[in-house]
């Protein structure tokens, strides 16, 4: 959908100032889990402001994790040749992490399979370093700092949100998958990134 971008972002900001609130009041915990005191909670991600009259053609990823609990959101934007990722996470494993976009809108946890490949899977081969790569997918890795939050900022130039061979809102969807691991952007076939540990359905 066509949107005007200060308006496509709004949602966002919501949700990267009220996160940690509805971190904490998604249940109760699971035995284990641990208590966060709201003091300990990361700060709200700054975003930078647009013209109230710019458009954009935009679509959004809530990120969940293998519990099927949120932990932010990524913003999709065409801009130019490429779709641009942006967002803000919380709750994951410090350091680095396989960062791709998946050929099904499907997220079931704890797994993640429901996503199938990255997209393009099949056609190239995997990684950036690969003679053969990289999948339309591929993405760069995120890094997560030691509080568990992370900033998405990169961009896709091999996928579109719509139209093309690689088209991100298509009838059966796409998804934006984070691993465990880092992706070494050269095995076979998604860069030696173990587990997915977070997924979000590709919605315009």
């Amino acid at each position: 959908m066509r949107l005007p971008l200060a308006a496509s972002l709004a949602p966002f900001v919501v949700v990267a100032c009220g996160l940690s609130i509805a971190f904490l009041a998604c249940g109760e915990a699971d035995e284990g889990d641990v208590a966060v005191a709201e003091a300990d909670l990361p700060p709200a991600a700054e975003v930078t402001p647009v013209p109230d009259d710019a458009t954009v053609d935009s679509a959004r990823a809530n990120m969940v994790d293998t519990r099927g609990v949120g932990i932010g959101a990524v913003i999709l934007t065409a801009e130019g040749e490429d779709v641009v990722l942006r967002g803000a996470l919380i709750a994951l494993p410090p350091g680095e992490h396989g960062f791709h976009i998946h050929e099904k809108g499907s997220c079931e946890p704890p797994a993640f399979e429901s996503a199938g490949d990255h997209i393009g899977a099949g056609e190239t081969a995997h990684g950036f370093d690969a003679p053969d790569g990289p999948h339309a997918g591929d993405l760069r890795n995120i890094t997560v700092a030691e509080d568990s939050t992370a900033t998405v900022d990169q961009a896709a130039g091999s996928v579109t949100l719509r139209g093309g061979s690689a088209e991100l809102l298509d009838d059966d969807g796409s998804a934006v998958v984070i691993h465990a691991e880092p992706d070494d952007y050269v095995t076979q076939p998604s860069g030696a990134s173990g587990d997915r540990i977070a997924c979000g359905v590709i919605e315009g």
